[in-house]
């Protein structure tokens, strides 16, 4: 018996994690025991399970293999297709670049962290583009995001596309404000069989979204690309961000969103960063914003779940049966000191427009915390995924920020908060200290906010799923 890899997977394998099974059409991966593993290898459709070289048990792991769904069994032998054998890549294991690739923007975003409106911010060459690509394939990278600014507005836009897919890497999701969306556009990603999916950022019906992007008519353009999104079978997700004039239309804004068939609907915050220093009024403190969700969480309920939202990470569901608390990330009362602050920025890196490699979009606001990390342009990427700086703070755990926050070790909800977002503990308190105080999620649970969601929750009979 023959035994031979799916045509669907490749093998690879990083450091520290050199198991690894790849399905090549979603990326979706998997790191098997290495005893299983190293009989996959052999299970290239040229080695007879007969054969004097296999044991016994090496022939029930192959049996195993095929019943998990990842070999094919034939009487004859076979060969598997380029890029399916195994590779190592010496660098540690990274599942996806989040890839600005512009600083520039068609917007005047009243918000903008990058203050476009006002600044030439830079964009990196094509010929640079290329080189980062190459790079992002030879660290065995296999997904890639872009961004901006407005990613749309490069000229050379699908030069960047059709390279990244010649290095058959994958581009999971565009983020855009979809100005430049048109029919020309999909007739462009339909030439080339893609489909990736697209986050729009929408904020608000009845002028809250020409408001806040600072361009009349900015609310007929975005519905129109979301539309035109939602016709040709393409994925969207909506980021609402939240401030002062367009909180009293989520309700109706949702229910439009629903009527055009967006996948999901991601509500947001202010971040107080570039432009938003000049629209402090329209800010929503943590507790307005808490109570205002508080207020619509039945609202979404009662109008049938429209569809699947996340509420500022304090409530999430795709229906009327469950949800779940995001900010909430273990139960009290089980061993956190190991739990890494942030898992996200672990598998996931933000290559911003100016070629630093940071932990995530966010972090890069603050022109201080860029001095803590590289850019790609002074060193490989493959030297980057060691780089010092980078590992220790991706490294943190839970132990690390008790140690410099003794107060959060007592704290009746240490392990659902968990130090809260770096990120956002940055920019709240302005002073780069990656291990502050998560001033937002303190408020969230001292504030009884956990709470009030949960007995919301039990009101409608929802089951809450997670801690």
């Amino acid at each position: 018996m023959y035994y031979t890899l799916k045509r669907e997977y490749m093998l690879r394998g990083w450091k520290l994690l050199p198991t690894g099974v790849i399905n090549r059409d979603t990326r979706d991966f998997k790191f098997l025991p290495p005893k299983k593993f190293a009989v996959l290898k052999f299970c290239n459709g040229q080695f007879d399970s007969e054969s004097i070289l296999f044991s016994d048990e090496q022939r029930k792991i192959m049996e195993e293999l095929r019943a998990d769904g990842y070999v094919d069994a034939g009487n004859n032998s076979s060969t598997l297709e380029d890029g399916q054998e195994y590779k190592f890549y010496e660098n540690r294991f990274l599942d996806a670049i989040h890839w600005s690739i512009t600083g520039k923007c068609n917007c005047k975003c009243r918000h903008c962290y990058m203050s476009a409106p006002h600044a030439a911010l830079p964009e990196p060459e094509t010929s640079q583009c290329r080189r980062i690509i190459d790079e992002i394939s030879s660290c065995g990278i296999r997904i890639v995001s872009l961004t901006g600014g407005e990613a749309l507005t490069r000229k050379d836009f699908w030069e960047i596309v059709d390279a990244l897919t010649a290095a058959d890497i994958k581009i999971s999701m565009i983020y855009s404000n979809g100005f430049l969306i048109n029919e020309k556009f999909i007739a462009e990603l339909s030439k080339r069989g893609l489909k990736p999916g697209f986050q729009i950022s929408f904020d608000g019906v009845n002028g809250g979204h020409d408001w806040l992007r600072g361009v009349d008519g900015a609310e007929k353009l975005t519905l129109r690309a979301i539309k035109l999104l939602r016709e040709n079978n393409l994925t969207v997700i909506v980021s609402f961000t939240t401030y002062n004039g367009n909180m009293s239309a989520l309700r109706d804004t949702v229910n439009k969103l629903a009527e055009l068939g967006v996948n999901r609907l991601r509500v947001a915050t202010l971040v107080f960063e570039g432009e938003c220093e000049n629209i402090k009024n329209q800010v929503l403190s943590d507790e307005e914003l808490f109570n205002f969700c508080l207020e619509y969480i039945p609202q979404y309920i009662e109008d049938g779940a429209p569809i699947p939202i996340n509420l500022v990470s304090m409530f999430e569901s795709r229906n009327t049966s469950e949800y779940k608390i995001p900010l909430s990330k273990m139960p009290e009362g089980i061993p956190s000191e190991n739990y890494c602050v942030c898992g996200h920025m672990r598998n996931i890196m933000h290559l911003d427009f100016d070629g630093y490699l940071m932990p995530c979009p966010i972090i890069c606001f603050d022109e201080n915390n860029k001095t803590l990390f590289s850019r790609i342009t002074d060193k490989k990427l493959s030297e980057l995924l060691v780089d010092k700086a980078y590992m220790d703070f991706v490294s943190t755990r839970l132990r690390d920020y008790f140690k410099a926050n003794p107060q959060c070790a007592t704290c009746e909800y240490k392990n659902r908060c968990a130090g809260g977002c770096r990120a956002t503990a940055m920019t709240e308190n302005r002073d780069g200290n990656l291990l502050g105080v998560d001033k937002s999620t303190c408020t969230f649970f001292k504030g009884g906010y956990y709470n009030k969601i949960i007995e919301i929750c039990d009101r409608f009979n929802l089951k809450r799923i997670g801690a």
